[in-house]
């Protein structure tokens, strides 16, 4: 992929903190032009053990490759995957993949048992532990669905996406704050974090978990880094409740390349 980096065929959004490391990293849409990525995102063992959890045929809603950089890789709060995503109902299922094996202090996901029973309300913080007013936090949610909701080319509008990405990533470089616009925490009540799971993984290892589980990961502490192929698979006969008339690809179909448009919300 770096060539593709190099020569920009790739929408690469790397996100820098106070002292100008980048700490996280995140290359969307994968899967519609590497056949590697799709053959990935399309393993029959993994596609089955999705479909079976849905109960109906799978598309790739999103995928995303990210990346916590060697002992300067971020943290990530607590949050429900589905508070940014347009689908309806929210029960989506993701697959984390990891190339190496990865524990506690390389940032290993952190899940809360139980907790995608029900929707917990999220905010986004700045500087200090500044709440914004929830008016802000729903303005800009909105934003983000104009620029394509999970970070996916199928959907929004590309002007939007070029600048969120330019806001969220280079933008950073001079002002790390703005970064932080683009994660949402939820307000999780402190006896629930006592009953959290750290859920080391080994290397070649597929993880899935529910769009509507908790879950967070440490910093990566450790001397290398730490990358994730993440895949995000919706229903068939889902719905589509954010701006345009997407169409994704169809999960069972590893041989080539076949996409399906999706029940749009009527506005």
């Amino acid at each position: 992929l770096n060539s593709q980096k190099e020569s920009g065929a790739l929408s690469q959004n790397d996100r820098y903190n106070r002292t100008g490391q980048v700490d996280f990293t995140k290359i969307p849409n994968l899967a519609k032009s590497y056949e590697a990525f799709r053959m990935l995102a399309s393993a029959p063992a993994v596609v089955q053990a999705v479909e079976s959890l849905l109960g109906q045929p799978a598309l790739i809603f999103r995928d995303v490759l990210v990346n916590k950089p060697a002992r300067a890789g971020a943290s990530l709060d607590y949050h429900q995957d589905s508070a940014y995503w347009d689908v309806e109902p929210k029960a989506l299922i993701s697959a984390w993949f990891t190339f190496r094996d990865v524990g506690p202090e390389d940032g290993c996901l952190r899940i809360i048992s139980g907790s995608h029973m029900r929707d917990y309300p999220h905010d986004i913080i700045v500087g200090k532990k500044r709440v914004l007013p929830q008016w802000m936090t729903a303005g800009l949610r909105k934003l983000a669905s104009l620029s394509g909701t999970g970070d996916s080319d199928a959907s929004g509008f590309s002007a939007f996406r070029r600048l969120k990405n330019k806001a969220l990533g280079s933008f950073t470089r001079r002002a790390s704050f703005v970064g932080k616009l683009q994660d949402l925490h939820a307000r999780v009540p402190e006896e629930e974090k006592l009953h959290s799971l750290e859920i080391p993984v080994r290397a070649g290892s597929v993880l899935l978990f529910h769009s509507q589980l908790l879950h967070a990961s440490n910093p990566n502490t450790s001397d290398k880094d730490r990358p994730a192929f993440i895949v995000s698979y919706m229903g068939s006969d889902y719905t589509f409740c954010g701006v345009g008339e997407p169409e994704f690809l169809v999960a069972a179909q590893r041989d080539h390349k076949v996409f399906q448009k999706v029940r749009v919300a009527k506005s």
